[in-house]
């Protein structure tokens, strides 16, 4: 199980207990995951038209001018953010369904660059129908070999890569018990009991707390319940393991 954000850390231990987990990988950074998401993530455009059209007779020049319209707009919107056209990849992608259908499935028909549809040919129709019959085996286990399924819309993913920061792993640590830093009374499900309190500033790798314990970070809180432990791995991560 993986714990994150501010509260997860809190429960996770529990909640693995209660389905039979054995191991929580609580990373360090799990209370600013979205904010380091928004910073590690590739800048995307996602944008998609309607347009409704059976698979066995598509319009293909009111596709190209869908595609193209919105090949449009993500370069402008990418240049803004100052990213040149050759940084920028396409995925090419329709929304299809059977008549009838409550939801549509989307999948990638092509990928390249913001400019190339030389892809977009008679051919289209054939290739999608076979793209859509893998997709909705994969999804709901059958297609229906009677019914042709239709476009219900086109969608382009355009996006820039960014470098991600690197992964830093210290040496292999040696297993040592954590310092506690005080007590104070915690109900963790059977009445209030005087419990150790370990700050989480303090703990390096190897490191490790035997429950009942908690670890008090700065932005989260970690509940180590009777019968379990955290260790501090080489990464400075927890891993709450089950004993």
């Amino acid at each position: 199980m993986l714990a994150y954000g501010g509260n997860g850390p809190a429960f996770a231990a529990i909640q693995a207990g209660e389905l039979g987990i054995a191991r929580v990988l609580i990373p360090r950074a799990s209370p600013t995951f979205s904010a380091l998401g928004t910073l590690v993530a590739d800048p995307t455009v996602d944008e998609e038209r309607s347009l409704i059209a059976p698979v066995e007779d598509l319009p293909l020049e009111r596709l190209r001018a869908l595609w193209e319209e919105l090949a449009a707009r993500a370069r402008e919107s990418l240049q803004a953010a100052g990213f040149a056209e050759d940084e920028v990849t396409a995925s090419w992608q329709l929304n299809m369904r059977y008549p009838g259908q409550n939801f549509a499935l989307t999948f990638d028909v092509a990928h390249g660059t913001l400019s190339d549809l030389a892809w977009l040919d008679g051919n289209l129709g054939q290739s999608a129908l076979a793209l859509f019959n893998a997709r909705h085996t994969e999804e709901y286990g059958h297609i229906r070999e009677h019914e042709l399924p239709e476009v219900t819309g086109v969608r382009l993913v355009s996006r820039a890569a960014t470098p991600s920061p690197p992964v830093r792993e210290g040496a292999a640590p040696s297993p040592r018990a954590a310092m506690i830093a005080s007590t104070r009374p915690v109900q963790l499900g059977e009445g209030y009991d005087e419990t150790p309190i370990v700050a989480g500033a303090a703990l390096k790798p190897g490191d490790y707390v035997a429950g009942p314990a908690v670890i008090a970070e700065t932005f989260t809180t970690i509940v180590v319940p009777t019968g379990w432990r955290a260790e501090v791995d080489a990464a400075g991560d927890y891993m709450l393991v089950r004993c």
